[in-house]
């Protein structure tokens, strides 16, 4: 049997120090894995694309202005895979700042083409797996999401599990999607400027009727976002949390509302969109 063909598809923006890494733990550490790397460059100063141009791997280097942040470097990476013929087995959605551990997409996949094995009446071909992220203390940081409310905006990321445990979305850290999947659901929802749509996607995966399950252990190392600086930081000023809430990096206001309406409905998107202001109003 030929090994598995997987198009791994990432964005990247001046982070040599991850990015390269990345790459580099994908591509050595799963030997029996077939890899074509898209990676969208928005407009690095630190000669990461220079750099993965010269790493001996079958890699396509696209490019940004310097303004697509996530969301934006993921969809033109996504559209150029959805307008590509090759015969890939999977598609896997990868943050750059992932060092992943030796054979954890093998076992992804392994994962992955046992399901029906394990699941009764689901198709492997229907499944999608969401790898789960450790941090530098071992704790699981990305993965698998379960929503906790099905009329409010709350979520928790999942522990990895050997048991099959299924998920409602997923944080884009490490993503694996079989080829019929990846091209029913098509590309991420380029509404949005920099976060949210990962979760918009799973969501958007659970209404095509696919099945998200959890990986058995934890595919590599990735730190949690800090919230020092960011608008969630609760000693900063209340002037600066806004700034920072509306800025890309944050919640904006008209991301928020989008994504709270797409995937609840009017009347959750009108509530969550006053809490965070209230929050920081109330400097929680």
């Amino acid at each position: 049997m030929n090994n598995p063909t997987v198009t791994v598809m990432m964005t990247c923006f001046n982070r040599i120090q991850y990015t390269v890494p990345c790459v580099k733990t994908l591509a050595e550490g799963n030997l029996e894995v077939s890899f074509h790397f898209i990676v969208t460059d928005d407009g690095s100063t630190d000669n990461t694309g220079e750099t993965l141009k010269k790493l001996p791997y079958t890699l396509t280097l696209l490019s940004g202005n310097g303004q697509l942040f996530w969301n934006g470097g993921m969809e033109k990476a996504l559209g150029y895979a959805l307008t590509q013929a090759e015969e890939t087995d999977y598609y896997l959605l990868v943050n750059d700042d992932v060092t992943f551990f030796e054979h954890a997409i093998e076992k992804l996949i392994a994962r992955q083409r046992d399901a029906e094995k394990h699941l009764e009446g689901v198709l492997a071909q229907n499944v999608v797996i969401a790898g789960s992220t450790a941090d530098a203390d071992g704790g699981t940081s990305y993965g698998g999401v379960k929503l906790l409310s099905k009329h409010f905006a709350r979520f928790a990321v999942m522990e990895p599990s050997e048991e099959y445990r299924e998920c409602d979305t997923f944080n884009g850290n490490c993503v694996l999607i079989p080829r019929d999947v990846f091209f029913r659901a098509g590309n991420v929802d380029g509404s949005y400027r920099h976060s949210m749509s990962d979760y918009d996607y799973g969501m958007k995966l659970g209404r095509l009727g696919v099945r998200i399950y959890n990986s058995a252990e934890h595919v590599g190392r990735c730190n949690d976002n800090d919230v020092t600086g960011s608008w969630r930081d609760r000693t900063l000023k209340r002037r600066d949390r806004i700034r920072k809430k509306e800025s890309p990096k944050g919640l904006p206001r008209k991301d928020w509302y989008h994504f709270i309406r797409k995937n609840y409905g009017f009347f959750p998107a009108i509530y969550h969109s006053i809490t965070p202001y209230i929050r920081i109003l109330l400097k929680k």
